[in-house]
């Protein structure tokens, strides 16, 4: 015999229906600004949602790409976004200073060994030796491609002229027309063209006086964000630690990393050996603030360097949400 349910017993199995559907919980949504999408560095975070390692973690993240500097830095600063990755210590110091609600989250690249300058390949500029007078790109102002090449052109003691031409590939495009004489890019941007013979990579970051040893860029995120929602920066944190040390450790990233940035495979391996050495890429490491603050005050970003209470002030939010994170 067949039995009808009453109307009490078909809400109940509703219910019973919706719950099973729903997820256990909600996932944290995090709003990301990311620079320059195709680097090695700026792409954990997307590989890291793609195997997952976020939901682990309760966190869906929202990703939009930047050409980084001041971009991502007023896209947090504004509240647009939640976190912004790989920007210039240069400019966060510098908006620091000035009052600005900038939180410094973690660390992002130690040395400058990534960044590259180049020419066209029928171009007179040799060295840096060769630069009087002409164009030098880097992408947007407090970027550390800005902090790095005014750092070489001071080396050179020569004068050049510094530009803002944005991405790399917008870069690229300004110096094959010769709008620009030297063109600013990041492994694995170049390669190619410069294993092709089309161009020539004159400088590299590391070339500039203590770029090695000096944290050039970071991930920041807000006042707001920090006093609202800390529990899940420091389980963003905990994803990208996990997501650094697969990249670091499993075969798997090679395809992965190969077919988001259009790269062969061997060529991730290469980035992994040479250009990005693990500790590089350390989210609890800071080195080489005073030198960073020289640097802004000369640039006359910063009016002072900072004092041991504003230093102390600035790095605090980072210790404390990074710590007890790596392996």
């Amino acid at each position: 015999m067949i039995r009808t349910l009453g109307r009490a017993g078909t809400i109940a199995a509703a219910l019973i229906a919706l719950s099973m559907a729903a997820p256990a919980s909600a996932l944290d949504v995090i709003k990301v600004a990311d620079a320059q999408k195709g680097f090695w560095d700026t792409a954990f975070v997307f590989l890291g949602q793609e195997r997952g390692f976020f939901r682990e973690q309760g966190i869906e993240l929202d990703i939009q790409w930047t050409e980084g500097g001041a971009d991502t830095q007023q896209a947090v600063i504004t509240g647009s976004f939640d976190v912004g990755l790989a920007t210039g210590l240069l400019g966060v110091v510098s908006a620091y200073a000035k009052g600005a609600p900038i939180v410094l989250l973690s660390s992002e690249m130690t040395g400058a060994s990534d960044l590259l300058w180049y020419v066209r390949a029928d171009s007179p500029i040799k060295s840096l030796a060769d630069i009087e007078g002409k164009t030098i790109a880097f992408s947007r102002p407090g970027s550390s491609s800005n902090q790095i090449a005014a750092a070489l052109v001071k080396l050179s003691g020569k004068s050049a002229k510094l530009v803002s031409t944005g991405g790399a590939p917008a870069t690229l495009t300004q110096v094959m027309s010769g709008q620009i004489d030297v063109g600013w890019s990041a492994v694995p941007g170049p390669l190619e063209l410069v294993g092709e013979g089309k161009l020539r990579v004159i400088a590299v970051g590391n070339d500039a006086p203590g770029a090695a040893e000096q944290t050039v860029r970071v991930n920041i995120t807000n006042a707001t964000m920090l006093s609202t929602r800390r529990d899940v920066l420091r389980r963003f944190l905990v994803a990208y630690q996990k997501t650094i040390d697969w990249a670091y450790s499993s075969p798997e990233v090679l395809q992965d990393y190969a077919k988001f940035a259009s790269v062969k495979p061997e060529t991730v391996e290469l980035l992994r050996a040479k250009y990005f050495a693990k500790s590089a890429v350390a989210l609890d490491r800071m080195a080489g603030l005073d030198a960073t603050m020289r640097e802004a005050v000369e640039a006359k970003r910063l009016e002072k360097p900072l004092t041991p209470e504003q230093q102390a002030d600035l790095l605090k939010p980072m210790q404390e949400l990074t710590k007890d994170l790596a392996k």
